[in-house]
């Protein structure tokens, strides 16, 4: 999803999310698990009111700090895949989709804040299947 040319668009998206939602809703937000599983009620709450050109703004700047906030608790790298979707690589194979986490939850109402707590488990379970 993401078009970005460089990682460093992702950083100033994520800062972005963070001072913009800090300052509307009177919250401190960083790139924790407590912030992510915010943004997972927040996006609950707010849902019904998105048109499709807000989720797809949405998804390219909570994706962003979605993977700043697995970055800095998971470690990895960002690459950009063989179709051109940026993600967060573990290694050679293991992978994590943060713009895909978020549009799925935009539309679907998937466990977010669940999700990015068991990255580690699937990390591991990855890589004890290589």
């Amino acid at each position: 999803m993401k078009t970005a040319t460089r990682t460093s668009d992702f950083q100033e998206d994520a800062q972005l999310v963070i001072d913009v939602l800090s300052e509307k809703e009177q919250v401190q937000l960083d790139y924790s698990a407590d912030s992510v599983s915010w943004l997972d009620n927040y996006i609950d709450e707010h849902r019904a009111e998105l048109n499709d050109g807000d989720k797809l703004l949405l998804q390219e700047k909570f994706g962003a700090f979605l993977g700043e906030s697995i970055l800095r608790n998971f470690g990895g790298r960002w690459v950009r895949s063989g179709d051109d979707h940026w993600m967060i690589a573990f290694g050679e194979t293991e992978k994590a989709s943060p713009f895909e986490l978020i549009a799925q939850h935009l539309d679907h109402h998937t466990a977010l804040s669940h999700e990015f707590r068991h990255i580690p488990d699937q990390i591991g379970r990855k890589a004890a299947q290589n």
